[in-house]
């Protein structure tokens, strides 16, 4: 495989654009985190290319919430196959622009697949509710699309969460604006170009650029009324805030945790050393919203299970992404390899100053 390096589009109103933000020379540039080689580059969305795109979406879901519930699920099939049938590039474009090792990402691409064809098979469980709330009275409940969704996609998985979060939105009959993350955007593009293949022009349109000024128009604009939002806390009060002062919308935040892997004197303690290290998820280099964060040791296991721990850890084979032998590559980008060495960083002074909890 030889790498190469190309621009990765905008998808707005079914055409493949470098939009306002491309024509006024404001990109981002790609980098392999492993090599620091170029992947590519995408543009910088302005506000009114996001304006642009929401319009489109707004005029494309008209026609789309009026399809049967068997028309729309045919189309998120066909766009599974299209993801199934450009996989092998996906994924070698996702290894080189995010730093996850090409062995597990495989599984991504099933994930996206698969939940466009479950949410397509879920389809016809859309209905309503009848309430027998009055003898003289009918009572019920019907539920309508939303009309556009917003979908802000973080940099762990890029075209995973992208490509699923597409699935609910669009069965429902709703009409999606995709935010790419700005470090990993590459295969955002290639969404774009499987969108513009099967699916209805302007139903689904993909923006790259950054926080502001492209994501806060997005959040900020009056026909999106649905939100999701998948990365930091910061990020996510932000977009908390942006929507409530513009607007009433649904958000929904999925921010990262500190989950804690417990292990108490009677446990397994083979199988708690490889779960805790399982659950690390290195293969994403940690960089994962469920990954083991903390270990919460009892006294008497603790030194044990440290140490084998760390006998693991310095067995982790690392590598170049590209590579099936490497479990770990390098994390996302310098951004994040500079937030690892100031936790590793806090972690000595905490142990110097002599920090207890109790």
């Amino acid at each position: 495989m030889t790498p190469t390096c190309k621009d990765g589009l905008m998808l707005i109103d079914g055409e493949l654009t470098a939009g306002e933000g491309g024509a006024r020379g404001q990109w981002i540039d790609s980098h392999d985190p492993a090599t620091l080689a170029p992947v590519g580059r995408v543009p910088a969305a302005t506000a009114g290319d996001v304006d642009l795109a929401v319009q489109a979406a707004a005029r494309a879901q008209i026609a789309w919430k009026s399809l049967s519930v068997w028309e729309r699920a045919a189309q998120l099939r066909a766009l599974a196959a299209a993801i199934r049938a450009r996989g092998k590039e996906i994924l070698e474009l996702e290894a080189r622009d995010t730093g996850n090792t090409l062995a597990k990402l495989q599984a991504d691409i099933q994930i996206a697949a698969g939940y466009l064809e479950y949410f397509a098979g879920l389809g016809s469980e859309l209905k309503g509710e009848t309430i027998p709330a009055t003898a003289q009275g009918l009572h019920l409940t019907l539920r309508e699309p939303y009309g556009v969704v917003a979908r802000i996609v973080p940099f762990n998985h890029p075209f995973m969460f992208a490509a699923a979060h597409l699935a609910a939105p669009l069965m429902a009959g709703n009409a999606v604006v995709v935010k790419t993350p700005e470090t990993s955007p590459m295969t955002g593009g290639i969404l774009g170009e499987l969108c513009r293949e099967v699916l209805p022009r302007g139903l689904v349109n993909v923006i790259h650029g950054h926080g502001s000024p492209a994501g806060d128009a997005l959040v900020r604009h009056q026909l999106v009324r649905r939100i999701g939002f998948t990365g930091s806390v910061a990020t996510g009060l932000a977009i908390q805030r942006a929507a409530a002062e513009s607007s009433v919308k649904h958000v929904t935040l999925e921010l990262g945790g500190k989950n804690p892997f417990i292990v108490f004197p009677d446990a397994d303690l083979d199988r708690a050393v490889e779960m805790a290290v399982a659950g690390m998820n290195f293969s994403w280099a940690g960089q994962s919203c469920g990954s083991t964060s903390r270990l919460l040791l009892h006294e008497s296991v603790h030194d044990e299970i440290v140490e084998r721990i760390a006998a693991k850890l310095s067995a982790l084979r690392l590598g170049n992404p590209l590579s099936l032998d490497s479990e770990m590559g390098p994390v996302n980008s310098a951004r994040q390899h500079a937030r690892v060495l100031d936790f590793i960083a806090a972690a000595h002074q905490a142990r110097t100053v002599g920090f207890r909890c109790g």
